[in-house]
């Protein structure tokens, strides 16, 4: 493995000085990433877990209304996360 390190680090080192932009997408799609996925995982597991029917509400109005599903669709298009949608 450190030897197969060894050979792409120079490559992606100059692609990346040459390519900036580039990686900073990879980078904001990678931190993307890293912060909703687990953060909605999070979320949807405490309102699994609650007995209250008011926070299971409060998710399912979320998921349908029109500003988080225009958000969920940047997000997918942009990051390629796939957020929760509405179950049917």
């Amino acid at each position: 493995m450190e030897a197969a390190m060894a050979f792409i680090q120079p490559f992606l080192v100059q692609y990346a000085a040459q390519y900036t932009w580039l990686f900073t997408i990879l980078l904001v799609m990678g931190s993307f990433r890293l912060f909703f996925k687990p953060l909605m995982t999070i979320f949807k597991g405490v309102v699994d877990l609650t007995p209250s029917q008011k926070d299971d509400e409060f998710y399912a109005k979320m998921l349908e209304h029109k500003a988080y599903k225009t958000v969920v669709f940047f997000i997918d298009w942009f990051a390629s996360i796939k957020l929760p949608k509405k179950e049917e």
